[in-house]
Order: C-alpha cells, then structure tokens, then sequence
C-alpha cells in the first residue's frame, strides 16, 4: 500500500483545487486512464483498501513492485503501489489516511461509484525478480508494497517483515487479516522520540546480515530511516547491490515516490 499503497501521508501542503480548469481537463483526457472505484473497505482508523476497476488495467502488463500515481485533486497526484485483484480489470490501493494531505483527504472521502484518473501502472522496483530470502523495511506507507512482495512466486515466505509504526495496536489486527506468507508474523516497532526506535532496528538487521550475507534488502518509507538504515547495513557486510530502496516521504517534503 506505494499506501504503497503506499500515498505520501503525513505531510503538511496547500490544498489543491477541487477541480482542474479547461487546460487540465484536456491533459488529464490526454494522459490518464480514467478508473471507477468499485469498493472502498476501512481495515482500520487510517487504513483504507480501495478497489479501483478499468478495461485499461487488464490490457497492462504489471509486475509486483510497479507504482501508479493518482489524481487526488486539482492537477496534484499521488502515488500508490497497485495490487492485482480478483479480476483482470480490477487494481487495489491499500493507502494509509494520516493528517490533512490531500492524499489524506481523498482516502477519508473516496466511496464506490467515484471516478478517477490514474497514471500508471508503471515500472519502479521488480519485486518479482527477488529469488533469495528478503528482509523487508517499511512503515504505514509501505503497507501495499509489501503485499505487492507477498504477490511474487515466493509469496513473501521466505521474507522478513520489519515495520516502524505509530501505533502497533492498529497495524497488527490489520496484517493479521490481509497478510500473506510471512506478512502475518511482522515485527512492529513503535515510533519513540529521537527515533531511539531505530537502533532496535538496526541491532535486527545486523543479526539477518550475520545469518546469511546473501540476502536481499528491501528498504521503503521515511528517507531519514532509509539513509540510517543503509549505513547499519554496510556495516554489517550487506553490498549495494542486495538493496532494493524506495523514499515514499521525508519530512517537509511532498509526492516522493
């Protein structure tokens, strides 16, 4: 949930028209696809499951790990992770609802019969082509990306799942009824101050690294925790070349993805 789906929530921004103008109707008929949302399910207070359906979609090659950006209002999109659904022509966005973002706004209103413009599927990370034991880290934002894994030939049974997380009791029930493979059995780490939370991580990753220095590492969320995290893993022995990376938010930024 690029609420992979993952959305770029939390973030503080100008709201954007409610509707584009003459000009941008034009380039939205252009370049976008336009999608019904079909189903909307509130797995949680922020957490929502959209089900979006578009002849478009089942002409599309996807792969797990694409992105698809979509319009949330005015001319300004945002970026989800795409799950296949029960149907070729039908894609779900698991999207994490947090603050006043127009992101945000759009998770909180959106119901069944709306319409929407979506850009994408597009390329940009193949989870499909991991073939090895994956150490995936993530938070609320990352939620759809990791199902988006579980969706793979290895089915997210062989990965590890470590998420920074505000508020655990939320996240857990909700995993618990989606999670695929190993999804299930994630490891929660609640946020605390000065993020102190981060050396539990790190101290966890180094114990993966030092069990098998052939693992893959799937790094997706907060900047900040990415850099510090990419660092702890050098140290460990961890190469390059075995990170996958993804920045969906950082702090005083907006529409990473």
């Amino acid at each position: 949930m690029n609420p992979n789906a993952s959305s770029n929530a939390g973030l503080l921004e100008h709201p954007p028209r409610p509707d584009p103008g003459l000009f941008g109707q034009a380039v939205l008929r252009l370049v976008t696809h336009a999608a019904r949302v079909d189903a909307v399910h509130a797995l949680s207070p922020h957490l929502r499951l959209v089900s979006l359906r578009s002849e478009s979609f089942a002409r599309l090659a996807q792969v797990p790990g694409d992105k698809m950006q979509l319009r949330v209002g005015g001319m300004a999109f945002r970026t989800f992770t795409p799950i296949r659904g029960g149907r070729p022509d039908t894609l779900e966005l698991l999207g994490y609802a947090h603050g006043t973002t127009p992101a945000a706004r759009w998770l909180d209103a959106v119901a069944p019969g709306d319409r929407c413009h979506v850009l994408g599927p597009r390329r940009s990370m193949n989870l499909a082509a991991i073939e090895r034991s994956t150490v995936f880290v993530g938070d609320e934002t990352s939620l759809g990306l990791a199902l988006a894994l579980c969706g793979t030939s290895l089915g997210g049974l062989d990965t590890h799942f470590l998420f920074e997380v505000a508020d655990a009791a939320e996240l857990r029930p909700v995993l618990a009824a989606m999670g695929r493979g190993m999804l299930r059995h994630a490891s929660l780490f609640e946020r605390r101050p000065d993020d102190a939370h981060l050396a539990e991580i790190e101290a966890t990753l180094a114990r993966y690294a030092g069990a098998d220095a052939f693992r893959q590492y799937v790094l997706s969320g907060r900047s900040l925790t990415i850099q510090r995290l990419q660092r702890a893993l050098r140290a460990a022995g961890a190469k390059p070349s075995q990170m996958l990376v993804k920045a969906y938010w950082a702090p005083g930024k907006i529409a990473l993805d």
